[in-house]
């Protein structure tokens, strides 16, 4: 019987999109190119080997001038550029209500952490992990194990839902039930009902 769900943040609660991010800032002759100077490294601050800061160092070492205000306004707001999936909060409300304990696992950066008093719907949740505090990110065994590990959590009483297959299967080896999600939140909560 599943009596926990854990939640992916990006692309499941809230939107990551690179290009409608930086659309925001730029749409010139050089949006390739920016696109791939901004998000080359982002990974490495998912698992905090280099800072927000540092990244944006980088990010300027590399750039010419005239591009430094596209990179410096795109790296400080990022995050008001992700939106909540459609009918997730709802979703997350209902099944607070049923009585399912809800966790987030997220491979995320400690800019998103420092700010994410900004989004409500996390208010909704018992357990957080975020990859960058603890230097792991999916799908590392490790990180699955520590969530489970923090919360006393049963695997075979786990959902996890992310949008990335290689972060189901790192779940699935651990006996945890998953969901791929691809903006199919009614899909998702017809499946968690007849669990």
């Amino acid at each position: 019987m599943i009596k926990n769900i854990i939640f992916d943040i990006g692309n499941v609660l809230l939107g990551f999109n690179r290009d409608y991010l930086l659309s925001h800032f730029y749409q010139g002759e050089e949006y390739d190119y920016l696109k791939q100077v901004i998000f080359k490294d982002w990974e490495k601050m998912d698992d905090n080997t280099l800072t927000p800061a540092e990244h944006l160092q980088s990010v300027l070492d590399v750039l010419p001038e005239r591009l430094h205000y596209v990179a410096k306004g795109l790296l400080t707001t990022w995050e008001d550029y992700m939106i909540y999936t459609d009918g997730i909060t709802e979703l997350v409300k209902d099944l607070k209500n049923r009585g399912y304990k809800l966790y987030i696992l997220s491979n995320m950066t400690t800019h998103f952490i420092e700010r994410e008093n900004k989004f409500e719907i996390l208010k909704y949740f018992d357990g957080i992990v975020y990859s960058a505090p603890i230097k792991i990110m999916k799908p590392s065994p490790e990180i699955y194990q520590y969530i489970l590990d923090k919360y006393s959590l049963n695997p075979n009483e786990c959902l996890f839902i992310d949008d990335m297959k290689t972060n189901l299967a790192g779940a699935a080896r651990f006996g945890i039930k998953t969901f791929l999600f691809n903006d199919n939140t009614n899909e998702l909560k017809d499946f968690i009902l007849t669990l």
